[in-house]
């Protein structure tokens, strides 16, 4: 019965076991199918979620990121897979490929890839090293399949094929550029001719007298005019869906008490710091999050830091300060600041930079692929030193013993701190001299060259413990309250932002794409976003979640949803409220231009009607200026048009409303019709830039990737 009862009596455990096992073999199986899900598709082909993770997982490595990448970066990195299937579809269609005869001429041919040509340059000569990539190539392919330095090879090698694939598609689309010699010749005859004219302009700048009255007719009229190049101006080159939110922002900032209270904890960790030893304080810092630099220059510290630390000696203490930044970079920033004290630990003369040449000599320990023995690895390195002792060029030593040869051994510059187990050594000795260093566990050894140091200057290791100024929990909840309080009072987003400003809260706004990180100024606010483009959400809609940022609680309506190539006269009306007020003020001014002409051909007269001075523009050219009137293509288009003198007008120009009288035609060299072939032609090709939009725009894409980031 005793053994009964202990069994019941724990049989939770068994319970909760089971539990796990389920809940974590469901997770497992979900996780499975979301890695084979459609994340998207691009024209019927899908992009799995897997596709894309690994995809991003690679990047965030190239940029040393470990996993914390911006959704603007993801978005970076979903639109290089855009490009990408894009690109190779067109080509593939093309049959635009590139051959191994093609890619190892990009080595030690004569079109050598610029990044094979940056890393195996003669740094003494300046001449690429044919030899040395000829080489390393020999060097990869005996290595495994499995070596990481193999693996890195191998994706550098296709990362150059498409680079010359799509620079050989590219050039294929430019070579198609072509402006006709017939239009060229035209341009050409029409620039020859220079005019002497005079201006009597009605300009827009100067007409704050006329009445505009517009109407939703007037609206319409524009807007059905302008819609691709409205939608170009909302949307972009990449033609995203986007949202318009606002926000109505509750902050929590530190009250009295609040400050008093941390005032007294800083207090008592000084006391504590001030009987510590060394190697007490580092223990503290630590356990408390704090700051425990390696050897730095004062300089990198914020203000009054960087003073501070660099009046001090080893030993000295920092009494509890209040600061914005600890470092300049603006790494350990805080809303309210902080205070930091401690203890200079050390103080040095130290070298900014190193540069060293390097010999590896890996054993077994090292890697699996490595079938040396620690022995073996023991006996190699007495060698090399030996040989190097003797008089061997350590360049040579590098090629005999080392398993990388890349730069002949040569680590270039890197700064002090970078060299991990190898920087003390090399901070402490000398530039020519040599040494070794054995790997851990057995694994091999380093022999090390120096080969250049800056200057010392005076470095500091110093151990700072941080006390970050929040608001207390009481005073946050009470923020939080007041933001649920007005949340539940508002239905709409527009009823929300006029009982805003009735009860004088601040708000702000935001456009969004569906891959923005967060509402501007707010971080750990992708939620907010994910609301806003949910499929559920409407506009107009207010959010039921009260959104946290730091010590702030937001809360979000959608104001409005802009869809690409689906933009409403009402959302376009406040963009084009001053164009349509322009186009009519000059229709009005072109109307009365247009009586003034009538029955006479005198300049003079038709601007005395219209109550303006008349300018007097000599040399007037097709394309060029308007005397003081600027760039008004229309009127110096009809100028050169006109062969013969006269008035012409009344011309509706970017500035103003213009009559002109055009005095006498001159005829000046012509300008040569082929180079201005040549220089529309380059214009054209500017038009690359688009191909991807044009791409995109021809495409089908189905997005799903809201459901996953």
């Amino acid at each position: 019965m005793g053994i009964i009862g202990n069994i019941r009596k724990h049989s939770w455990i068994a319970v909760t076991i089971v539990g796990i096992a389920i809940i974590a073999f469901i997770i497992g199986d979900l996780q499975k199918n979301r890695n084979q899900e459609a994340f998207a598709k691009l024209d019927g082909e899908e992009v799995t979620y897997k596709y894309f993770s690994d995809r991003l997982m690679q990047r965030e490595q190239d940029y040393n990121m470990r996993g914390n990448s911006s959704y603007a970066f993801k978005e970076n990195v979903w639109q290089e897979i855009v490009q990408e299937r894009l690109l190779d579809k067109e080509m593939t269609a093309l049959g635009v490929v590139v051959t191994d005869a093609e890619v190892s001429d990009m080595y030690v041919g004569r079109f050598i890839h610029p990044s094979l040509q940056q890393q195996f340059t003669n740094p003494q000569t300046g001449a690429y090293d044919r030899q040395g990539i000829s080489n390393y190539v020999r060097q990869i392919e005996t290595m495994p399949d499995t070596m990481e330095a193999k693996i890195q090879w191998l994706k550098f090698q296709e990362q150059v094929r498409q680079d010359r694939q799509r620079t050989k598609y590219i050039s294929l689309l430019q070579n198609g550029m072509y402006m006709p010699k017939t239009l060229a010749n035209k341009i050409s005859e029409m620039g020859s001719k220079h005019s002497d004219v005079r201006v009597a302009g009605l300009l827009y700048s100067q007409a704050a007298d006329v009445q505009v009255d517009l109407t939703d007719a007037d609206y319409q009229k524009y807007f059905d005019t302008h819609k691709k190049e409205l939608n170009r101006s909302v949307f972009g080159l990449d033609n995203r869906e986007q949202r318009e939110v606002a926000y109505a922002v509750f902050t929590a900032q530190p009250s009295q008490n609040d400050i008093a209270e941390l005032e007294s904890e800083v207090a008592e960790w000084w006391g504590e710091m001030q009987q510590m030893d060394e190697n007490s304080v580092i223990d503290f810092v630590n356990m408390h999050g704090g700051y425990d630099s390696m050897f730095v220059s004062s300089d990198i510290f914020a203000a009054p830091l960087d003073s501070i630390v660099k009046a001090s000696h080893a030993g000295a203490e920092i009494a509890p300060i209040v600061v914005q930044n600890l470092t300049k970079d603006g790494y350990n920033r805080h809303t309210y600041g902080e205070y930091v004290m401690g203890k200079v630990l050390k103080t040095e003369m130290r070298p900014d930079s190193l540069r060293i040449s390097m010999i590896l000599i890996p054993s077994q320990n090292y890697h699996q692929s490595i079938t040396r023995t620690p022995e073996q690895a023991a006996h190699l390195r007495d060698s090399a030193m030996a040989s190097i002792k003797a008089g061997m060029p350590f360049e040579a030593a590098v090629a005999a013993f080392s398993i990388d040869t890349t730069n002949a051994g040569d680590q270039n510059w890197q700064p002090d701190g970078a060299f991990g187990i190898l920087n003390e050594d090399i901070v402490h000795h000398n530039v020519g001299e040599v040494f070794e260093k054995e790997l851990p566990n057995n694994a091999g050894y380093f022999i090390v060259k120096v080969t250049g140091k800056t200057a010392a200057k005076m470095k500091y290791r110093v151990a700072l413990a941080q006390k970050v100024i929040t608001p207390s929990t009481d005073t946050e909840k009470d923020v939080r309250d007041r933001a649920n309080q007005f949340a539940s009072q508002f239905s709409t987003c527009q009823a929300m932002i006029d009982g805003a400003q009735s009860q004088n809260v601040q708000m702000r706004s935001a456009l969004l794409i569906s891959m923005s990180d967060s509402l501007t100024g707010f971080s750990n606010t992708r939620d907010a976003v994910r609301w806003a483009f949910n499929e559920k959400t409407q506009s107009g809609a207010v959010s039921g979640e009260i959104y946290n940022s730091d010590y702030s609680y937001i809360v979000v309506g959608l104001r409005e949803i802009y869809v690409p190539n689906q933009l409403t006269l009402d959302q376009a009306r406040p963009l084009i409220e001053d164009r349509v007020r322009l186009e009519k003020l000059g229709e009005q001014l072109a109307a009365k231009a247009a009586e003034a002409i009538k029955g006479s051909n005198d300049i003079n007269a038709i601007a005395a009607k219209l109550n303006v001075s008349v300018d007097t523009v000599a040399d007037v050219a097709f394309g060029g200026y308007l005397g003081r009137n600027g760039m008004e293509p229309k009127a110096t288009s009809a100028i050169a048009a006109k062969n013969d003198t006269g008035i012409i007008g009344p011309i509706q120009g970017a500035n103003g409303v213009y009559v002109i009288s055009v005095d006498s035609n001159n005829k000046v060299e012509a300008a040569d019709a082929e180079g201005i072939r040549q220089r529309y032609q380059n214009a054209g090709m500017n038009g690359l830039n688009y191909i991807i939009p044009v791409l995109q725009s021809r495409i089908k894409i189905v997005d799903n990737r809201l459901m996953y980031l």
